[in-house]
């Protein structure tokens, strides 16, 4: 990760499909779910530290 302001950059659901078509799936899941794509690698986990 980097420490550049601009390293993260905002993007509003209705651009998923046209930027990151891999994650659409997983923005239905349940609150306390995260998940992780990076290439070929994909998990899916229950936080319950984020749910309160």
């Amino acid at each position: 990760m980097s420490e550049d302001p601009d390293f993260f950059k905002p993007l509003h659901v209705s651009h998923v499909r046209e930027y990151l078509p891999e994650i659409e799936q997983y923005l239905s899941l349940p609150p306390g779910f995260r998940f992780l794509v990076a290439g070929d690698y994909e998990d899916v986990w229950y936080d319950p530290e984020i749910v309160m």
